[in-house]
């Protein structure tokens, strides 16, 4: 029996707001023990800034290549998914394929900031650490947006 739509985002659900409560928390014991080397390294910090920003840009870059490459396969299925009367059915192994890998790449870069925050306790990377979270709740899968993607991509549009 195939997996519905509901059931597929919910445990995707689960899943990212298990990598967001993992930055809450890492936050969390960042400020209350950050800096762990006291007094910081200027260069340690400076090294992690800069490590966080190439891995940022980098997973940037990873998410935006997954993304296209996920409407890149929904739009040579097309034809299949206008044929269907539950589109979003035929594409729920995609998006998890997508939501999950996603999730990863914009993840990384906050485990890295919350890092070099318990290191420097440099507020640059409790911000990263935020807008990292902030991407991951943009970033969470709904049925009506799985649901969405699935007629654009019948429609043979994009998005």
């Amino acid at each position: 029996m195939a997996e519905s739509v509901d059931d597929a985002v919910k445990a995707l659900r689960i899943i990212i707001g298990g990598l967001v409560m993992g930055l809450a928390v890492l936050a969390g014991i960042g400020l209350v023990m950050a800096p762990i080397l006291n007094p910081p390294d200027p260069q340690l910090g400076s090294l992690m800034l800069a490590v966080l920003g190439v891995m940022a840009l980098g997973s940037a870059a990873g998410y935006f290549v997954l993304r296209q490459a996920m409407l890149r396969d929904l739009a040579a299925r097309a034809a299949e998914l206008r044929q269907s009367a539950d589109p979003a059915g035929l594409i729920v192994l995609r998006y998890r394929q997508f939501a999950i890998a996603g999730a990863g790449l914009i993840d990384g870069p906050g485990m890295v900031a919350g890092l070099t925050y318990l290191m420097t306790a440099n507020p640059i990377a409790l911000a990263a650490m935020a807008a990292v979270v902030l991407s991951l709740l943009v970033h969470l899968p709904s049925a009506d947006r799985l649901r969405r993607l699935a007629e654009n991509a019948a429609m043979g549009s994009g998005q």
